[in-house]
Order: structure tokens, then C-alpha cells, then sequence
């Protein structure tokens, strides 16, 4: 994308390049025979392969300029325009119900990605700018504030409610959640039921009085 885009002012690179290096829009991206595309396209990789092979003079113009039909050719046929912020948040919503629902699974950026359309590296971008972390520590924080959850419930087996929850390696476990809440799982429940004891004398306190 680099090597197609223009200046800032360029009226390409703002109209249609940078939407579509932003995964803004989508395009065909499996060509048929059938497809009406499907010759042009043909003839175009095959310019595109014999001028690379032959590196001639200028031929890196020429090949910008094919890139760039290849670009025309398939916008005539885009299944779905996104420039609408609703089309980007029911992504963006359905890839958090998602989480929401299989945090306690492995889950991998590929997985997200492909329920978005889009590849590893845009949809890591596109998650980032619109929920302000990568989707990893997205995943990581839920998984830790589901954890606190079960710890509330009483359930004081770390192992048990790290691996209910996701994760799946004890020790990694034991250090996010730290980074987190800045203290130990065993801290957080020996707090927990110190909190426990000290209103469960209370109320006794309460109900038998001196």
C-alpha cells in the first residue's frame, strides 16, 4: 500500500486508498472464471508478472499503474460498502459478544479476525483504535474480572478458577492478575475472607448485643 499511495492531498489515496488499506470496505477476493473481472484481472497479473521478471526501465510506473486498475476493476463489484461507523460496530459489537461468550476457550487473533473479514494485522489495528487495547489484553482483563468473580463466590482453588476462566498456565495467571490488582490471587482471597470473618462477626455483633 505504500508503494500505490500518494501525497496526503492526493484525492486517491483519501477516497479509496486509505479506506481500503483500513479494511473500510471489502472486495471481491475470490475470482471465478465466470466473474465478470476474471479476464481483465488475468491480463493484469500477467503484465504484472513479466514486467517484474524483467525490471526494465520505469517499470516500477508501470506496475503502479496496473496495481491500480487491479483496484478499479474490483471496486465496480465491493459486496459490502463500510464507510458508515454502524457497519464497523456491529463487527466490532459481534467480535465482543464473541469474547464474551468464549473467553474461557482458546481464542487467537485469527479466530477474530476472520468473523470480521479482516486479516491478523488490519483487524489488530481496527480492534486497538476502537477499544483503546490490543485484543489480547482485551481478552486477558475479561479473564481476570471473570476470575474475581469466582473468587467471590468462594471458590479459593487458584488453579481451578484460572483454568475455568482461560488461562491456562498458572504462573501467567499468577502474574497478570498481580499487574492487575496488585496483589496475589492467594492475597486477594485471603482478603476476601478477612472481609468475610469481620462481617460475619458484625453481625453476630448485631443480633446478640451485650
Amino acid at each position: 500500500m505504500n508503494f500505490l499511495e500518494g501525497n496526503s492531498t492526493d484525492i486517491c489515496s483519501t477516497r479509496y486508498l486509505t479506506l481500503f488499506m483500513n479494511q473500510e470496505f471489502s472486495m471481491p477476493h475470490s475470482i471465478s472464471p465466470n466473474h465478470p473481472t476474471y479476464v481483465s484481472l488475468r491480463k493484469i497479473f500477467s503484465q504484472i508478472a513479466s514486467l517484474y521478471n524483467k525490471e526494465m526501465i520505469g517499470y516500477e510506473i508501470a506496475l503502479k499503474s496496473l496495481f491500480l486498475q487491479t483496484i478499479f476493476l474490483l471496486l465496480q463489484y465491493s459486496e459490502k460498502i463500510l464507510f458508515e461507523t454502524g457497519g464497523l460496530s456491529e463487527k466490532l459489537k459481534y467480535v465482543l459478544d464473541y469474547i464474551e461468550l468464549h473467553y474461557s476457550e482458546s481464542i487467537s487473533v485469527s479466530d477474530l479476525a476472520k468473523l470480521c473479514y479482516f486479516s491478523d494485522y488490519h483487524f489488530m489495528r481496527f480492534f486497538k483504535k476502537h477499544i483503546g487495547m490490543t485484543c489480547v489484553e482485551y481478552i486477558n482483563n475479561l479473564r481476570l474480572e471473570k476470575s474475581v468473580e469466582l473468587f467471590k463466590q468462594r471458590n479459593d482453588s487458584i488453579l481451578e478458577v484460572s483454568l475455568s476462566v482461560g488461562f491456562h498456565n498458572p504462573s501467567y495467571f499468577h502474574r497478570a492478575f498481580k499487574k492487575k490488582y496488585h496483589m496475589t490471587p492467594r492475597s486477594f482471597i485471603k482478603e476476601l475472607n478477612t472481609g468475610r470473618a469481620a462481617s460475619a462477626s458484625a453481625e453476630v455483633t448485631r443480633n446478640c448485643p451485650l
